[in-house]
């Protein structure tokens, strides 16, 4: 594992062939200055990018208009859908389906016995949305969103899942509290424990051939 960004960031995108993320730029006047970096492939280096770049990628191309519907555009989750309809998953637990146009379908709260949802993911036609305090996970149908399917509880697998990455049939957990990857198969439900890390693991991401993992510290290949 390799350390190729130091300092506070937000949230990792991937890219067509890198990948881009928000960060801890400066302070001025006890308000945070907000960076976006991008790394290429292609030239192993980091560049800077402005930020409607990275609001295209996180977004869509009406990210405009999407992004009113965010209390705050960095730490908002988002899923651009195969239809360019735009899920959006807001700080305090408030969820959208967003049209095409960025006119609501539906609108709510995702919450789970007092606690909301930390992050989200589609996986066929269903929502799987991750619930830190309470170490579940939950899901929705997509059509109705009624709750279908819950992962964990008392004795469960996750401990302060923070957030969800799908690749193929698998949701990668990232679990504050452990540490560690948890990776949950969406047709089987079988968990298995991944890797393991020195500080909690905020997010995990691939990009191409490459692996990477955010941590408190910073950015890192595996």
């Amino acid at each position: 594992m390799k350390q190729i960004f130091e300092g506070t960031v937000f949230d990792v995108l991937s890219t067509q062939n890198g990948i881009l993320f928000s960060y801890h730029k400066d302070t001025l006047d006890d308000k945070i200055v907000i960076g976006y970096k991008m790394l290429s492939f292609d030239t192993g280096k980091f560049s800077d990018v402005a930020k409607n770049v990275y609001l295209v990628t996180k977004y869509g191309h009406n990210y405009k208009a999407v992004i009113n519907y965010c209390n705050n555009y960095i730490l908002t989750r988002a899923i651009v859908l195969p239809n360019s309809k735009v899920f959006i998953l807001k700080t305090n637990g408030e969820a959208m389906l967003l049209d095409a146009d960025a006119s609501p379908i539906w609108q709510g709260n995702l919450a789970y016995r007092g606690c909301i949802a930390n992050d989200i993911t589609v996986y066929k036609n269903a929502l799987w949305a991750a619930y830190s305090e309470c170490n579940v996970l939950l899901r929705y149908n997509l059509f109705n969103m009624r709750e279908e399917l819950r992962i964990g509880g008392n004795h469960s697998p996750f401990d302060k899942p923070k957030s969800l990455y799908l690749k193929g049939d698998t949701a990668i957990i990232c679990n504050q509290g452990s540490r560690k990857l948890v990776g949950v198969n969406l047709d089987s439900y079988t968990v298995n424990e991944m890797d393991e890390f020195n500080e909690p693991v905020l997010q995990y991401i691939e990009s191409g051939k490459y692996q990477f993992v955010l941590l408190q510290s910073g950015i890192y290949a595996i």
